[in-house]
């Protein structure tokens, strides 16, 4: 019975070190299907409309897909648990300006610039109810801080924010190009790299809300 006892847990020895690698290959996959799919959304976009990136293209589509998911998953954070409310709302809140930024040419159609306004609004909420809900903002956010889906949100925000307006600038392509410039090809290497951006925010979104909806209640 005990040599019994004592293979069972030499077994699990053995085995237990492969749990963490079979995870990580698992998130590996996962978010090498995710660009992989969206390197082909530019593909597909390039062939069927020779990269003319518009308001209306598939790229600008899976964009704000992106962004609705990730505000979304942080807003069903929110609601089911009251105690990382006030953070998962500003994060929310966050992603959801954002998303009103790239809808901005549909928010024209009332007047130009509107867009200003429900973000401003949204963000004036969120801002408020994270400062009178501290307790709920705080502690969640440093917990937030120390999960592995924190590295990876950063990298998807650094590149949306800071890689892809620099490399998307035209004075750039003007000097790659010279004579040859098209814009076309300028936007589709800004828009292309914001699509990477935004797969890896959703992806780190996913990783951290996902668990955290199925988690129950303390």
């Amino acid at each position: 019975m005990q040599s019994t006892l004592i293979k069972t847990e030499s077994t699990s020895a053995n085995v237990q070190p492969l749990h963490p690698l079979i995870i990580s290959s698992a998130y590996f996959f996962g978010v090498a299907l995710l660009l992989a799919a969206s390197a082909f959304a530019i593909h597909f976009e390039v062939i069927k409309y020779n990269g003319n990136i518009g308001e209306n293209s598939l790229i600008e589509y899976l964009q704000e897909g992106y962004l609705f998911v990730t505000a979304s998953l942080f807003a069903a954070v929110a609601i089911k648990h009251r105690e990382q409310r006030g953070f998962a709302l500003l994060v929310s809140a966050f992603f959801s300006v954002i998303l009103i930024r790239e809808l901005d040419s549909l928010f024209d159609q009332i007047q130009h610039g509107f867009w200003k306004y429900p973000a401003w609004i949204l963000a004036t909420v969120a801002i408020s109810y994270a400062l009178s809900h501290k307790e709920t903002s705080i502690k969640p956010l440093t917990n937030y801080i120390r999960h592995k889906s924190y590295g990876l949100m950063l990298a998807g925000i650094a590149t949306l924010f800071v890689f892809a307006r620099i490399y998307g600038m035209g004075d750039l392509w003007q000097g790659v190009m010279q004579e040859n410039y098209l814009r076309s090809v300028k936007n589709l290497a800004e828009e292309g790299v914001e699509l990477l951006a935004y797969s890896l925010i959703v992806f780190a979104a996913a990783w951290y809300c996902l668990p955290e909806l199925f988690r129950k209640n303390k």
